[in-house]
């Protein structure tokens, strides 16, 4: 799962098509490839949960992501930025963005929410 986590950075050989890529380079919030980044997330805080560190590579990962998607977002909301997330009205981003929020923190925390507490649910969680 933690490729899953490295594909979306710059660099990456297979990063073309993941998440943040779409999200970056056009605007376009992929919903099937959030859930994808999503659960990647949530195994590898799972599976880390029991441990006193994680890697600095999936830890540097998962900031990097956080920080830049955090920043694409705020752009988004910017009425003086031309990026514009094309796809998710208000109310979807904000649920999105609360998705990966506690997904980043529970990589770091070893804290894992049940789906139940979300409206918003990843359909992946359940086949992991």
């Amino acid at each position: 799962m933690q490729a899953e986590i490295l594909r979306n950075l710059p660099g990456n050989p297979n990063w073309e098509g993941s998440f943040y890529e779409r999200l970056s380079q056009h605007g376009f919030w992929d919903v099937a490839e959030f859930w994808k980044l999503h659960l990647a997330l949530v195994v590898s805080a799972t599976d880390f949960a029991a441990c006193t560190h994680i890697g600095r590579p999936l830890a540097a990962g998962v900031a990097t992501l956080q920080a830049r998607i955090s920043n694409l977002i705020a752009a988004h909301y910017n009425a003086h930025d031309a990026f514009q997330i094309s796809n998710l009205t208000a109310a979807e981003l904000n649920a999105f963005s609360e998705r990966f929020e506690h997904a980043v923190l529970a990589v770091f925390s070893g804290a894992v929410l049940p789906e139940s507490s979300y409206d918003l649910v990843n359909p992946l969680v359940g086949s992991a």
